[in-house]
This record gives structure tokens, C-alpha cells and sequence, in this order.
């Protein structure tokens, strides 16, 4: 038992940040407070983050300054929040769009990048009734789910140190497995 918690201890003092990425409506939010509340970090939900420091919903953003205009933003509130130290990071699903979001998360130190994953289907029953994404503000949101997956997905596995399939998961047992996980890394 002492011998596991120095182990705990040690991986998460070689780890002070683990960043969260996916696709939308996989659990980056839920799982990043469940994790964060386990490991005792703090945590950052990006988008959250925008809202409150524009005073808008993402929505509004899209809207007025476009996805450009988003991703900056979004670039700003990452570099920030990444000079933080245990610290657990909900990135937004089109961080991985972003070159210079994608430049900083790989240059980031003594940091765990997670793919949170899951399949259409779990994807799509997650975000068919969800009118708050404006990239799903069209017709047919399981076809353009499919199309952004698809492009998405190889951008997600590049960074990822670790892979986590939450398609047929309870949260809870999620954010077992990812302690789990960084105890053999």
C-alpha cells in the first residue's frame, strides 16, 4: 500500500498537466472534474473559460469573428492556462484545427495528453438534441459528426500520449482507468 502511493505520487509529480482532447460530447468536461477531484488538480475547461472572459457564449463568438476568430481566443486561453501546474485541461474538440494550438500542446512540458474517444453512434446520441455547437447547427448533424470524426480523429491520435475509448464506459469508470493507465507510464 505504501509502495503505491509513493508510485501515485511519483507519476504525479513527473505529470503536472493532463490536457483532454476529442471529439465534442465524448466527456472532456464531465471526466476532467471527476479526474481532477481524484488527483487533487485544479481544473480548466476551456471553452468555459472564453465565455466568461467575453461575456458571450461560443455561439456568439462563431457568429461575429468566425471560427478564426474562436480559435484564437482559444489559443490565448490554453497558453494561459498551460503555465499552470497540476492542473487537468478540457480542451474544445477543434483545438487539434489550430496550428499554433497544436505547436503548444506538443511543446508543452511534463504533460499527459488523453484522447478521449468514443463512436459515432455513442457520439451522435450524445449531440443529436445539443443546439449549443455551432459546427452542428446544420441539417444533418450525424452526417457532418461523421465528417468532423473523420478528419478529426488521426489529429487526436497524433497528440495523444494515452487513448481512452469511452464508447460503452460509466464516467467513474473512465477516470479509473486513466489512473490506472498513468500508473504504467
Amino acid at each position: 500500500m505504501y509502495n503505491d502511493l509513493l508510485k501515485k505520487d511519483y507519476i504525479l509529480d513527473m505529470v503536472s498537466k493532463i490536457i483532454l482532447v476529442g471529439m465534442m460530447g465524448v466527456g472532456k468536461t464531465t471526466i476532467g472534474k471527476l479526474l481532477s477531484n481524484k488527483l487533487g488538480y485544479d481544473f480548466v475547461d476551456l471553452d468555459k473559460i472564453i465565455e466568461e472572459k467575453s461575456g458571450v457564449k461560443i455561439n456568439t463568438i462563431f457568429e461575429i469573428e468566425g471560427e478564426a476568430g474562436f480559435r484564437e481566443r482559444e489559443f490565448q486561453v490554453l497558453r494561459d492556462s498551460i503555465e499552470k501546474e497540476k492542473v487537468i485541461i478540457s480542451t474544445g474538440g477543434g483545438i487539434v484545427t489550430n496550428e499554433k494550438s497544436k505547436t503548444h500542446l506538443i511543446k508543452c512540458n511534463v504533460s499527459l495528453i488523453i484522447y478521449l474517444k468514443a463512436n459515432l453512434g455513442t457520439l451522435f446520441s450524445r449531440l443529436k438534441n445539443d443546439n449549443s455547437r455551432p459546427i452542428l447547427n446544420v441539417d444533418n448533424k450525424e452526417q457532418m459528426i461523421e465528417k468532423i470524426l473523420n478528419e478529426r480523429e488521426p489529429l487526436y491520435q497524433d497528440l495523444a500520449d494515452m487513448t481512452v475509448d469511452t464508447t460503452h464506459m460509466k464516467t467513474i469508470d473512465v477516470v479509473k482507468l486513466i489512473i490506472k493507465k498513468m500508473d504504467v507510464i
